[in-house]
């Protein structure tokens, strides 16, 4: 629980407190980076409360973005697919890794060109790469159970 607890703080209210406290002071047209996942559109097993504190965050952004039109402030999220990060020494369930499926990475670079380039566009969500917008698609399009199925098959774990 204390990891759990550590991530929502990390993820969830780190992330609103900063938001919070740096809004008095951003004039028209600044721009707010919110880092989110390809997790936050999908419940995703075995890292359910990662997924659950990254769909906060795309929930927040978006909501956020829309409060703050009026004072001309742009809120986006930023949600990438697979960036190799310290994310990956943490993704561990019970002393088991439980990512074991990648299929594909994007660098740091390439997932902020695009954020970038998204911004200037006005985007409320930026996705890194077209296979990922792909993905984001489906997910959104296809019944859930058949995306946490196709999750733990693909991560190697039990469907039922």
């Amino acid at each position: 629980m204390e990891d759990n607890y550590a991530m929502i703080a990390v993820n969830d209210a780190a992330l609103v407190a900063m938001t919070y406290a740096t809004l008095p002071y951003m004039h028209e047209e600044s721009e707010i980076y919110e880092l989110c996942s390809l997790s936050s559109f999908q419940p995703v097993p075995y890292i359910n409360v990662y997924g659950a504190t990254k769909a906060f965050v795309l929930s927040f952004s978006r909501a956020l973005n829309k409060e703050l039109c009026q004072r001309k402030i742009h809120v986006m999220a930023v949600c990438p697919g697979w960036v190799k990060t310290e994310f990956f020494d943490h993704a561990v369930y019970q002393d088991e890794k439980v990512i074991t499926y990648y299929n594909r990475f994007y660098t740091p670079e390439q997932v902020i060109k695009r954020a970038v380039r998204d911004m200037s566009k006005r985007k409320d969500v930026s996705v890194c790469g077209a296979p990922t917008r792909f993905q984001v698609f489906l997910v959104k399009h296809l019944p859930t159970s058949f995306v946490l199925n196709t999750w733990c098959r693909q991560q190697k774990k039990p469907t039922r």
